[in-house]
Formats: C-alpha cells, structure tokens, sequence
C-alpha cells in the first residue's frame, strides 16, 4: 500500500558549506574590529607637550625714595610706596604711588612712566606730574624676587622744585 501523504524533501546543505559561511562572518568580524580598537593600549609616539608660558606682565611694588642733591641740597627727604605694571615684553614700566612713608610738608606723590632697557639696567622716562619732566635711573644692586627688574635703581628727576635725587626699590 503506498502513502497517500508524501513528505515534501527537505533541502539540503552541506555542513562544510555552513563552517565556510560561519568562517567569513568570524572573519570579517574580527578585521572591522580591528580597525576600531588599537591592539596596544599605550601610545607608541610621544604627543607634544606644552610650553610654560613665558610671564610678560608683572605686578610690581616699590618705594620711592627722594633726596637733595649736590645741585639742590634744599630738598627735603620723602618715601612713599608705589606699585603699578611691568611689561617684559616692551619694557615698559608704569608705577603710581599708593601709601606715604614719609611725607615732607607741601610735597605729593609722583606717577612714573617710562621704559627700562633690554639689558635691565636703564629706566628713563616721564613723572606725570603737573612741572614735572623726565627721569633717569640705573640699576645698582639686585633684588630678590621673580621680576627681572628687580632691585634698587638711583638717579635723578627734574620737577618744579629743581634736580631731586632718586632711589627706587622695586621689590
């Protein structure tokens, strides 16, 4: 007797037909994430590291020390703090004065405004001051601190008063 139902045949595919298709996926696989995630961890060259900036600007504090001279021995003798900007960079120099010290009667303070050299042994410039003129200072000993202009600088400066000798301090 034969079967009135008849199975429909299944196809079928070979095993070694499915490890091959199973191969490739494992493979390609394996090349994507290799090209997303670096076998090694640590990096093989040295990134650049950043310079220190270099300071241009500094804060400066001072004394103002002012005295008779051999031409003008009449001047009475004053201090006074200061403090203001020093640019490295221009070498500029901008100094207001901020507290007395010691004050002579009918005597104010004095702003300095001017430029000290590139060597930082020469700081000439204006007193803005109502009579006043120009002043010139040189560098005789060091200072302590950071700022290269550090130290105490002696000159001269010319106000309504006459030549007036100068001994700034910058800390």
């Amino acid at each position: 007797m034969q079967n009135a139902y008849k199975r429909p045949k299944k196809s079928v595919v070979s095993l070694t037909s499915l490890l091959d298709l199973l191969f490739v996926m494992i493979f390609v696989s394996l090349i994507q994430q290799k090209a997303v995630v670096p076998t090694n961890t640590k990096a093989k060259t040295k990134t650049p590291t950043k310079a220190k900036p270099v300071k241009v600007n500094y804060s400066i504090d001072g004394l103002f020390y002012f005295y008779g001279t051999a031409q003008n021995p009449s001047i009475p003798t004053g201090s006074y703090n200061m403090s203001g900007k020093f640019n490295k960079k221009t070498g500029k120099l901008r100094l207001g004065g901020s507290s007395w010290v010691n004050r002579p009667k009918n005597y104010d303070m004095v702003p300095l405004s001017g430029v000290i050299d590139k060597s930082f042994k020469i700081f000439t410039g204006k007193i803005e001051f109502q009579g006043c003129k120009k002043f010139t200072l040189r560098k005789t000993g060091k200072g302590s601190s950071n700022s290269p202009i550090s130290g105490t600088w002696e000159g001269i400066y010319d106000c309504s008063q006459g030549m007036t000798g100068l001994t700034l301090t910058i800390k």
